[in-house]
């Protein structure tokens, strides 16, 4: 039996203190005392000072309103504690919570003691507080017989619970249907009276009691309609489903199931420890983002629980929670798991299994025994919800959300033979104040969780094997190499991409014309879609924005044979009674047309300089050899084929039959545009993602940047001298564009907005080491920027207007044009970030130090003169400025930061100063 203190959910502290002090007061009034102190008050915790009216022996009483834990022995220590150090006659602790194993061992070894010991220290548990109850005449007992006759019988009962609420004390018990709780009845428990007033039953049922789920309207029934209870349908559960062939969308069949070796062992060592004894904690969620294989990862586990070494040792039951339409259907989830469990010879066979107990559902009496007998059969049942995400991501899911999280918070209480495991998508977005945030930060420190990793070139390659038989041939040696770079590790888009390739050979197309193929995801969903007709568009369309939804619902609103034909081409899948898109990647697609960012995971094996050597000799239209290439860079084989590799990953060359052309991606075969569409890729590289999140605001070491490396490919085994060279290539690379800079001890995160070459590289020491004196006006700069926009080069040596030779020099200083070939020419890239030629001025004019430093000057004092600035400017930078150079040179930097300064204090850039 079970005690809850229930009130209204918007209920203050103090309301709900209030209810623990009136429960607390008729069990010590029925003994004769009286409380004479409150000590501490809290919403579940009341510590009072109490003393006997006839005697006057006062006594300490701790007073616990536990309901989702149970009592531990720390509990009971700490009162034992406070009993001997305040020295009080006696120590009662009076619970509405269970007492946990622990807690139970310490009272029984207390009740032991000597008997003038034992006394002092008296535990009321729920049935003892409840006896104590009942024999002081507060209350009667649960009234099992009456309800029993009003249902019709008392296998339609579950487990009693006494209700203490503002309207008073009522036993309540939910009623069942096939086994599982449906509604709930009531009882006065003064008298045993039937509540029958629905304004009461109203307001009973918004109390926060574990029934409130239930439906407390009377049922209008009587003994003769047993039969029709018993025989309403419980709800449909259903397994997760597995394709019915290698190339079905589905989540993978076990026998097509490759890697994940480490997390599968994982979590059988885990189940092993449980049955053992040797670990406390009874959850285990898999995680990993979306398209990492957590369907078919926990499909493999049901597989491996039931093979020859494993039978009638592991039970591995995995629910898919997207056919979930209430919150009965995770109590099905529990009684269809047990009871196939049973059927399979796991446990007491005997057991008739029931869900009596609503708030803690393996506290029923039948399925704890049921659990318990596992132990004497060295068995264990693992019940999985596989997209547990669904149930937060909907708000009509949140009631089937809650009785997950309760069914998990009671699987880590009891510590049996059964555990509870989860697939959570970790990029599912669940805002900090959402209860899913809370629960799965609540959920650490009893569980043990699992991330799905990228797949490893190996598995990649395993995968790719399967697809070989599949085909009945050998896949040409640069699609298989295409398959793994253009995957990148995801096993979505692996299968997504051998699916593809699977239905072109099966069409007869020649391998050799599918390297010419890109392996675009991207158009591949939109092969998928273009092949529908206006009716199944607008039909996947609305699925992908109900999902998961009742099929009935679309059959209503797009016919049977639309949604049959979605469902023939494994666009959509059926989860019982409720349809959903066959990825969640694709999903998105069909809501808003692009598919997530897929980071970069390939590791280059060359530098730059070295790729530059071969990719300047690549053209457009001619297609050439490794051996041309060998010939024009002077490059050996080996050499070119690694970089053949780097080429390709970073789209600046393609390669068809063997043979290399440059890539339409790269407008111009010139180090800056190569190596800009090289900085594209690495913008969404893993390495980057993971350098900026962690490093961001300082420093890193080489040491921490190889750390990093290997949490991101943690299946490869390389040496450390290897993982010291990745890492410091990758550091290059990043450097080159622009996403870092280095340091005395490592690099810094400084997205620079473009790429950094060793051009740039040296004009920028150069121009760190030369004050900047502002030869020009911001005024002539904005002019001559103009002109050269307008022309689009000019020759370095050609006659150019007055001033203008000067203000080029400042436009190149700012890295807004750039001299190549003796030709200046308009950066075009950068200029393109601006929306106009002013605001690329003032920014360039922002990265100067010199700059900068007079701005805070004139913070202080606008009046300063240009002669001020010279001899400040002097002095810092100890330059050996004539009296005639301060005036000319301060006034100028005068004048440009005092541009900045007044564009600071307004909210545009101010029209530029000076004389043109």
């Amino acid at each position: 039996m079970k005690i809850e203190v229930a009130l209204q959910k918007s209920s203050s502290t103090k309301e709900r203190g209030d209810l623990l002090e009136s429960l607390a007061e008729k069990l010590l009034s029925a003994q004769s005392y009286e409380v004479i102190k409150e000590i501490r008050f809290t919403a579940v915790e009341l510590d009072l000072l109490c003393r006997h009216k006839i005697s006057g022996k006062e006594i300490y009483v701790e007073c616990k309103a536990y309901r989702d834990k149970n009592i531990d022995a720390n509990i009971l220590k700490n009162l034992a504690g406070t009993l001997v150090f305040k020295d009080y006659a006696e120590a009662w602790l009076i619970s509405t919570g269970e007492y946990g194993k622990e807690a139970k061992g310490f009272a029984n070894e207390w009740k032991a003691k000597p008997k003038d010991q034992a006394t002092r220290l008296s535990f009321y548990d729920p049935e003892k507080v409840i006896d104590s109850l009942i024999s002081s005449g507060v209350i009667k007992k649960q009234p099992e017989d009456l309800a029993a006759e009003y249902i019709g019988s008392e296998n339609l009962i579950g487990e009693w619970v006494l209700l203490i609420t503002t309207y008073g004390l009522f036993w309540a018990a939910a009623t069942l249907s096939g086994g599982i709780p449906r509604g709930a009845l009531c009882y006065y428990a003064k008298n045993n009276q039937l509540v029958d007033d629905a304004e009461l039953l109203s307001k009973l049922a918004d109390t926060d009691t574990s029934l409130s789920n239930l439906d407390f309207k009377l049922p209008k029934i009587h003994k003769t309609k047993v039969v029709e209870i018993e025989s309403i349908k419980t709800v449909s559960v259903v397994q997760i489903q597995t394709g019915e062939a290698w190339s079905d969308y589905r989540p993978a069949r076990p026998e097509d199931f490759v890697g994940r070796t480490k997390d599968i062992n994982h979590i059988f060592d885990f189940f092993k420890k449980i049955k053992e004894q040797s670990t406390n904690t009874r959850i285990f969620a898999v995680t990993g983002n979306s398209g990492m294989g957590k369907s078919s990862f926990i499909a493999k586990l049901r597989s491996k629980a039931g093979n020859y070494q494993n039978k009638n040792k592991y039970f591995v039951f995995p629910v898919d929670v997207r056919a979930a339409t209430g919150p009965e259907y995770i109590y099905s989830s529990l009684l269809q798991a047990l009871k196939s469990a049973q059927a399979e010879g796991f446990g007491d066979q005997s057991i008739k299994l029931v869900l009596s107990d609503v708030g803690r559902p393996l506290d029923s009496e039948s399925i704890k025994s049921y659990l318990e007998s596992l132990e004497e059969k060295n068995q264990l049942i693992a019940l999985v919800f596989d997209q547990f995400e669904e149930l937060y991501s909907k708000p009509e899911l949140f009631d089937v959300f809650e009785k997950a999280k309760s069914l998990l918070l009671n699987a880590a209480a009891v510590k049996l033979n059964f555990c509870l495991g989860f697939a959570w998508k970790s990029d599912s977005t669940t805002h900090s104040d959402h209860p899913a945030y809370f629960f799965w930060h609540q959920l650490a420190d009893y569980r043990i969780t699992r991330k799905l990793a990228p797949f490893s070139d190996r598995e990649s390659n395993s995968v790719i094997n399967l697809f070989e038989k599949e085909i009945g041939s050998k896949l040409h040696h640069d699609l298989r190499h295409n398959l793994v770079a253009s995957s990148q590790g995801y096993p979505w888009l692996l299968k997504k991409l051998c699916i593809h390739l699977y239905e072109k050979i099966e069409s007869g197309i020649n391998q050799t014309d599918l390297l010419e193929n890109k392996l675009d995801v991207a158009s591949l969903f939109k092969e998928d879609m273009e092949m529908l007709n206006p009716a199944e568009y607008s039909c996947l369309k609305l699925i992908a924005q109900r999902a998961p939804v009742d099929w009935f619902e679309i059959i209503e609103m797009s016919g049977p044979d639309t949604l049959k034909s979605l469902i023939d081409r494994r666009l959509v899948i059926r989860s019982g009674d409720r349809l959903n898109v066959y990825w969640d990647i694709f999903r998105e697609y069909v809501l808003i047309g692009s598919v997530p960012v897929i980071p970069l995971r390939y590791l280059p094996s060359t530098d730059f300089s070295s790729l530059y050597k071969a990719v300047k000799h690549l053209e457009h239209r001619t297609k050439q050899s490794v051996q041309d290439l060998v010939l024009k860079a002077k490059l050996s084989e080996g050499t070119i084929q690694n970089i053949g590799s780097d080429m390709i990953m970073f789209g600046v060359a393609k390669r068809e039959s063997g043979l290399y052309s440059l890539s339409e991606d790269v407008k111009t075969c010139n180090e800056l545009d190569i190596l800009r569409a090289i900085r594209e890729k690495f913008s969404k590289h893993a390495f980057t993602y993971a350098f900026r999140d962690k490093s961001s605001h300082s420093i890193a070491n080489v040491n921490a940047l190889i750390e990093i490396l290997r949490q991101l490919y943690p299946d490869n085994k390389y040496a450390d001298k290897t993982w010291h060279a990745y890492t410091v290539r990758l550091c290059r690379w990043l450097e080159l564009c622009g996403f870092i800079e280095p340091s005395s001890n490592g690099w810094l995160f400084k997205d620079q907005g473009d790429v950094v070459t060793e051009r740039i590289k040296s004009e920028r020491k150069r121009r760190k080491s030369n004050i900047f004196t502002a030869p020009a006006s911001p005024a002539l700069a904005l002019e001559t920027l103009n002109w050269l926009v307008k022309k689009g080069s000019v020759g370095k040596n050609e006659t150019k207007p007055k001033g203008y030779r000067n203000a080029l020099s400042v436009l190149k200083r700012f890295e807004l044009i750039f001299i190549e070939s003796e030709q200046y020419f308009v950066d075009k890239e950068k200029m393109q970030k601006y929306p106009e030629e002013r605001e690329a001025l003032w920014m360039g004019a922002n990265t100067e130090d010199v700059l900068l430093d007079v701005v805070k000057l004139l913070e202080s004092n606008t009046q300063l003169s240009g002669k001020d600035i010279g001899d400040y400017i002097a002095e810092k930078h100890s330059l050996t400025w004539t009296d005639t150079s301060k005036v000319r040179n301060g006034g100028a930097i005068r004048q440009w930061a005092l541009w900045l300064y007044e564009g600071r204090n307004s909210s545009e850039i101010p029209v530029c100063p000076g004389r043109t």
